[in-house]
């Protein structure tokens, strides 16, 4: 029988045997629609020379019909909300037969780029939950596995071309708050958000901005922090410190999340200030907890369970379609409107 060579491939698919052999070679100089091709085509044909690394990665591509296994990775950031989409995730695997490997990522896994064991054995597919630096994610995408990134970092461009990304609609959402707000009579509203960290608190942010500027109000930026901050104000501190930056108190403030609307609500208390009678104040997200404080939150409902099932529902049909164009696909979310931010102002006031 003759030996298949790199001419063999290259003729069959009228590619130039430059371009097949650095495909076999699982060059990055070649795109991956293409090195998908070559190194499927050389398999069917018999070609020996398949390494392991490219051999394991046409099997990754087409194991459709068997068990397949699916690592998650996230930063520890484990609370109710993640605990929810974690499970959707978990639900919608098991309906698919397919085997869950979740991993927590460490500050310091991150900054030195160290990457799981999982990925050096036999994976499917990678879920992405958090928006880890463009550093690690280069590292992941060399492991040539599909992958769908739940949320992006705010220039969104800089990951479209490395796998499906899944965003919670935000910029009409917020808005949509920022408005009722403004239609209620108030004009000193404040917005406190790290909106360099990922593009759904930038949408946030540009919806809460584009309500202000459709009314004819100038954004304040006196009352407004969107820095960056260590923990993207996830600590209590680093929201108290953005309010003591306020030369004066807004009368309502639009949180980019429920946990910093949280925080927000407790340095008004200590300052003897209530909600939403002294300053209105809105989230999002529906965090469960929220649902136990008083006044009632105004915020968004994700559906994070749903959002799960979403994530592993589009990394199914990935595996199934390898060379379609990368997909941005926005979900879309639930306004609720509580206590929180039933105030009115009068004109006069």
């Amino acid at each position: 029988m003759k030996k298949v060579t790199i001419q063999d491939v290259a003729r069959e698919l009228n590619l130039s045997r430059n371009t097949v052999a650095k495909a076999l070679n699982n060059s990055d100089t070649v795109s991956y629609e293409t090195r998908y091709i070559v190194i499927k085509k050389a398999y069917e044909m018999g070609y020996s020379k398949l390494s392991p690394v490219v051999l394991n990665q046409f099997k990754l591509r087409n194991k459709i019909d068997e068990t397949k296994t699916i690592v998650v990775l996230t930063r520890r950031e484990i609370s109710v909300f993640w605990n929810s989409i974690i499970m959707g995730i978990s639900d919608e695997l098991n309906t698919n037969g397919c085997k869950l490997q979740l991993n927590f990522i460490s500050e310091q896994d991150e900054k030195n780029l160290v990457l799981p064991l999982d990925l050096q054995e036999e994976v499917s597919g990678i879920i992405i939950l958090s928006v880890f630096t463009k550093e690690y994610i280069n590292q992941i995408m060399k492991y040539n596995i599909p992958v769908v990134f739940l949320d992006a970092p705010s220039n969104i461009q800089e990951i479209t071309s490395y796998g499906d990304i899944i965003i919670c609609e935000s910029m009409d959402s917020m808005k949509k708050i920022t408005t009722d707000l403004i239609n209620r009579g108030m004009r000193k509203i404040g917005f406190i958000g790290d909106t360099t960290y990922c593009r759904t608190i930038y949408d946030r942010y540009i919806g809460y901005e584009s309500a202000l500027l459709e009314a004819g109000i100038k954004p304040d930026k006196d009352i407004i922090a969107t820095y960056h901050a260590n923990t993207k104000f996830y600590k209590p501190e680093e929201v108290e410190a953005a309010l003591s930056l306020f030369p004066y108190m807004p009368e309502a403030i639009v949180c980019a999340n429920d946990d910093i609307a949280l925080y927000v609500m407790r340095y008004l208390n200590s300052k003897g200030l209530s909600v939403p009678k002294d300053v209105a104040v809105t989230g999002y997200d529906n965090v469960e907890e929220m649902s136990k404080v008083e006044p009632f939150l105004t915020t968004v409902r994700v559906g994070n369970q749903r959002l799960g099932r979403r994530l592993v529902q589009q990394l199914m049909w990935r595996l199934k379609n390898p060379i379609f164009p990368k997909e941005v696909i926005f979900v879309g979310v639930e306004v609720i409107f509580r206590e929180s931010s039933n105030k009115s102002v009068s004109v006069a006031e």
